[in-house]
């Protein structure tokens, strides 16, 4: 068993921030399209649209992402690493076996945004929202939700490990087989989730508790009388 100091599950999240290039290109319609095996570098790509698209085996390393829309897009095997996503719409994307590295994402819409089997690592979500989407069997390693809303998110057998939580809401969110020693949640909403019996070894800020206890009382069949 590892010691404390090298478990990677006790040390809490703490994101490396993305290194950008000090001047970046200006995409463009059809030359940047998303393509199979696309190599996109240094690019912003502004208010692109790039709705529906499918691309497999691209790759993404030093891109800004400002109001550009990927609504619906289907990507696999992508890496997208040194990324900045601002007020993007990345609503119904579905990412599977893909990777997302040192990124920050901000203001930016994931409703219903399918991750699967992705590994997203040194991320930042800030004032999001990613309700109704889905993280299963997803590695997700030094990584924030903060200020976002996460109704309904899917954790399921995802590894949250150390993931920190801070000002979401995460009402009717799912965490079942989930992997979440040292995962932390302050001032959130837990109203109503469900695998609760997966948390085991995270951390609760006390006024998030009584969410979490109502949620596990309801697991366990407790009555709780007025």
């Amino acid at each position: 068993m590892p010691s404390p100091s090298t478990d990677r599950s006790a040390r809490p999240a703490r994101p490396k921030a993305p290194t950008l290039p000090a001047e970046l290109t200006e995409a463009d319609l059809p030359e940047h399209d998303l393509v199979d095996e696309g190599f996109y570098s240094a690019l912003a790509f502004g208010g692109l649209d790039l709705t529906d698209r499918m691309a497999d085996d691209a790759e993404f390393e030093g891109c800004t992402f400002t109001h550009t829309r990927l609504t619906g897009s289907a990507l696999r095997r992508v890496l997208m690493q040194e990324a900045d996503l601002k007020n993007a719409d990345l609503a119904g994307v579905e990412v599977r076996d893909g990777s997302l590295m040192r990124a920050t994402i901000r203001g930016s819409r994931l409703t219903g945004a399918v991750w699967s089997a992705c590994v997203i690592r040194d991320v930042v979500f800030e004032g999001c929202r990613v309700d109704m989407a889905s993280f299963g069997y997803s590695t997700l390693k030094d990584v924030v939700f903060r200020d976002c809303n996460l109704a309904e998110a899917d954790f399921q057998e995802a590894d949250i490990r150390g993931v920190r939580f801070e000002g979401c809401t995460l009402e009717r969110a799912r965490f079942h087989r989930t992997k979440a020693a040292k995962a932390r949640f302050s001032d959130c909403d837990l109203t109503d989730i469900s695998g609760v019996e997966s948390l085991r070894g995270v951390s609760v800020k006390s006024t998030d508790a009584q969410g979490l206890l109502l949620a596990l009382a309801n697991a366990m069949e407790i009555d709780i009388k007025d």
